[in-house]
């Protein structure tokens, strides 16, 4: 089942505060739907996007 994330949750999961996850949601650098006002965050989106950057910074170092 895939788990539905808000800005409160991400920032918890992702151990930064909310306004971080709002300002990358806004540029496009999370995966984020918002939906009216309201930004929702897939999990397995974010566990995806995790993995893609760590692998990155590891390659670029």
């Amino acid at each position: 089942m895939n788990k539905i994330l808000t800005v409160s949750q991400a920032a918890h999961y992702l151990h930064v505060v909310p306004d971080t996850i709002y300002r990358k949601a806004r540029r496009g650098e999370i995966p984020a739907v918002k939906m009216g006002k309201i930004w929702r965050f897939p999990k397995e989106a974010l566990d995806q996007w995790l993995n893609e950057t760590a692998l990155n910074a590891v390659k670029k170092s």
